[in-house]
């Protein structure tokens, strides 16, 4: 298990809308924070991530988008 902030997860819910079209809410963008935090230690591995969850207030999708 591994902990990754508020901050790490807003800014991969904006990276998952602007570069692959995926809405998720913080808890569904948790798991990208963590691939991304540690994702060179799985290199020429088979990973699966998953995002879910379109269940985000407009004020925190907001604040992801514009950070």
């Amino acid at each position: 298990m591994q902990l990754v902030s508020d901050e790490q997860m807003l800014r991969d819910i904006s990276r998952l809308l602007l570069e692959e079209h995926v809405l998720a809410e913080p808890a569904g963008a948790a798991a990208t924070a963590v691939f991304l935090a540690t994702g060179t230690s799985l290199a020429g591995k088979s990973v699966v991530l998953l995002v879910t969850g379109a269940n985000i207030p407009p004020e925190v999708l907001r604040h992801a988008v514009s950070a």
